[in-house]
């Protein structure tokens, strides 16, 4: 397929060179002052990969085609944004303008983001995913990224009205040929707002705590991190989105506990450190904007957080 991934991130080149990989035609875009420099030098990867038990260290130069504009003509099957949730008014109107035929695929944070997607698109034109088998951060030279080995890790994809189409399942196939583990997800919307949840919640846990290794062998910022993301559920199921639909959130209703003893052994895992340090660190606006975000909901729907109100206080500048 020919795909063009959105935005020269760690997800967005990770993906991109995974799937060229499997023998897609992969192109992305990236800013004007970044395009010649991506066409003479390529997109520097520094990857952990932990798939298969085991971990190996892959440093690879990716060279996809590169364009610094979205035609309307284009002849792309699929476009994969992958950008920032904070870039996505900048990108909508583009997108309206010049997406052409192609398939969009959002793998961004969602919360509030469905009724904007919908002012500039119409459903026809996209449907939704998450990257949840990729991570990481960048420094000066290349992405330094993770791609998790995790029984869980996978890659959700579905549409809103919960039907399985044909391009969800095209786009399944070419992740599995990724080995990217697609699951296609009939409640992708739920999926999507309960992470939003869940990620706030830890992230700023993990930046309380100085980092994921920090963070893993601390019993009480933990049980404070877990109390925020109950909080979090509760203004989903406030504005009906019930977490408990999703079996991923299933962790967060056990016994406290229990939950604390499970997410330190899930934390403690490095493909996840990676994941997590490089995203707090890489992404701190986006993760006080999630925090923001939530609380703002909570408060107009009335749930009592002093949990996350707190982290959103003290751990997040």
């Amino acid at each position: 397929m020919k795909i063009l991934i959105y935005g020269a991130g760690i997800v967005g080149c990770t993906y991109g060179w995974q799937l060229s990989e499997a023998g897609h035609d992969v192109t992305v875009l990236v800013r004007k002052e970044k395009k010649e420099q991506a066409d003479k030098d390529g997109i520097a990867i520094h990857c952990a990969d932990f798939r298969g038990g085991q971990k190996q260290i892959k440093q690879i130069i990716f060279r996809p085609n590169v364009i610094e504009e979205l035609s309307s003509q284009n002849d792309f099957e699929y476009i994969i944004v992958s950008t920032n949730n904070l870039c996505l008014r900048e990108i909508l109107p583009v997108l309206s303008q010049s997406a052409g035929k192609a398939h969009i695929l959002f793998f961004q944070n969602m919360w509030n983001d469905f009724d904007e997607i919908a002012n500039y698109l119409s459903p026809e034109q996209y449907f939704f995913g998450f990257p949840f088998m990729v991570g990481g951060g960048r420094d000066s030279k290349s992405i330094c990224s993770a791609i998790s080995g995790l029984k869980y890790s996978h890659t959700p994809l579905g549409e809103l009205n919960g039907k399985t189409t044909a391009r969800v399942h095209k786009m399944a196939k070419a992740l599995e040929e990724a080995n990217l583990k697609p699951v296609i997800s009939t409640q992708i919307k739920v999926w999507l707002i309960t992470h939003y949840a869940i990620a706030a919640g830890l992230s700023a846990g993990i930046i309380k705590a100085g980092g994921s290794k920090a963070f893993a062998g601390n019993s009480k910022i933990i049980r404070e991190t877990i109390k925020s993301i109950r909080e979090g559920l509760e203004v989903c199921l406030k504005r009906g989105i019930n977490p408990k639909t999703e079996k991923a959130n299933k962790l967060y209703y056990l016994p406290l506990f229990i939950s604390v003893s499970i997410a330190k052994k899930i934390y403690a895992n490095e493909a996840l450190s990676i994941m997590f340090d490089g995203h707090t660190k890489h992404s701190p606006t986006e993760m006080k904007k999630m925090l923001e975000d939530i609380i703002e909901c909570g408060e107009k729907l009335h749930v009592d957080m002093p949990f996350l109100k707190e982290f959103n206080e003290s751990t997040i500048e």
